[in-house]
C-alpha cells in the first residue's frame, strides 16, 4: 500500500515537472515567434528605407544630369560671345538647338526662335526651372531628353524645310524655271546679258545659304545619332543626299544658262528630270518620317 502511494505522488511530480515544461516551452516558442516577427518586419522596414534611399539617390541623380546639361550652354554662351558680345548665326543656330532640346525634355514654353537679345535670360529662366522640378519630373526629363521627336524638331527639321523648299524645281519659284520661262517668253528679245546675270545671281544663292544649312543639318545629324534608330538616321540621311543632289544639279543647269545662254537644252532638260527625282525623293523620305511621329513643321 505504501509502495503504491509512493508511486503515486511520484507521477504527480513527474505530471507537475511535465506541465511546467511544457508551459516554459509554450513560453519559448511565443518569444522566439515575437522575436521573429520582430526581425521579419525590421528586416521589411529597413529594406523599404533602404529602396526609398535608393529611388532618392537616383532622383538626384538625374537633376544633377540636368544641370549639368545647362551649364554645359551657359559654357558655350560665353565662349560664342566672348570676342563680339554676341553670336554669329551659325553658332546661334547650334546653341538654339541644344537649348530647345534641354527645354523641350522638361516641358517648358521657354523655346528660343530667334536671338531677341536675351539669351541670358533665357538661360536663368530655365535654370530656375530645372531647380524647381520635382524628382518624378526631373527623371521624366532625363529618360526623354534627346528624343527622336525633339531633335528632328529642334535641331533639323526647319533646317531641312527651308532646304527643300529652295530645291522645289516643281515650282514656278524656282530660279531654274524662272530663268528658262523668263528667255522663252522672250525668245526674240531676250538680254542674254541678263541670263548671264540672273544665272550668276542664282548660283551663289543655291551655294550660299541652302549649303549652309545642308552643312549643319549633317553636323547635327552626326551629333545626335543616337537618338535615331539606324533606319531613321539613314533615311534622313539619305534625304540630305538626294536634296544635295537637286541642288547641284540645278547648279549645273543655271552654269549651262549663264555659259551657253541655252543654246543646247538637251542638257537641261535631262538635268531637269534628274534634278526634280532627287527633289522628290528627299521629300518623300522627310515626309515618311515626319508622319511616323505625328510631326508638323
Amino acid at each position: 500500500m505504501l509502495s503504491l502511494l509512493g508511486e503515486k505522488t511520484t507521477y504527480q511530480k513527474k505530471e507537475k515537472q511535465m506541465k511546467k515544461l511544457r508551459r516554459i516551452g509554450l513560453g519559448l516558442v511565443a518569444s522566439l515567434l515575437s522575436i521573429s516577427l520582430v526581425a521579419c518586419g525590421s528586416t521589411k522596414e529597413e529594406q523599404k528605407q533602404g529602396s526609398a534611399k535608393q529611388e532618392q539617390k537616383q532622383m538626384g541623380k538625374e537633376q544633377k544630369k540636368l544641370e549639368q546639361k545647362l551649364s554645359k550652354l551657359e559654357s558655350e554662351y560665353e565662349e560664342y560671345t566672348k570676342e563680339k558680345g554676341y553670336m554669329e548665326s551659325d553658332d546661334y543656330l547650334v546653341f538654339e538647338a541644344a537649348f530647345n532640346i534641354l527645354a523641350k525634355s522638361i516641358e517648358s514654353k521657354n523655346i528660343l526662335q530667334g536671338d531677341d537679345g536675351e539669351l541670358d535670360k533665357h538661360l536663368k529662366d530655365l535654370k530656375t526651372e530645372i531647380d524647381h522640378l520635382s524628382n518624378n519630373q526631373a527623371i521624366k526629363a532625363q529618360k526623354r531628353y534627346g528624343s527622336a521627336v525633339d531633335v528632328y524638331e529642334a535641331a533639323i527639321g526647319t533646317h531641312m524645310h527651308i532646304v527643300l523648299t529652295k530645291a522645289d524645281i516643281t515650282q514656278h519659284f524656282n530660279a531654274v524655271n524662272t530663268i528658262e520661262l523668263d528667255k522663252d517668253f522672250n525668245a526674240d528679245s531676250y538680254d542674254y546679258e541678263k541670263i548671264d546675270a540672273d544665272a550668276t545671281e542664282a548660283i551663289k544663292s543655291i551655294q550660299g545659304m541652302p549649303m549652309k544649312r545642308i552643312k549643319l543639318i549633317k553636323e547635327e545629324l552626326e551629333k545626335y545619332k543616337a537618338s535615331f534608330s539606324t533606319e531613321e538616321y539613314n533615311q534622313l540621311n539619305s534625304a540630305v543626299t538626294s536634296v544635295t543632289s537637286s541642288l547641284n544639279k540645278q547648279v549645273e543647269m543655271l552654269e549651262v544658262l549663264q555659259k551657253e545662254s541655252g543654246k543646247d537644252k538637251s542638257t537641261l532638260e535631262e538635268n531637269t528630270k534628274a534634278a526634280e527625282t532627287q527633289f522628290l525623293d528627299a521629300k518623300e523620305k522627310v515626309s515618311a518620317f515626319e508622319s511616323k511621329y505625328d510631326i508638323q513643321m
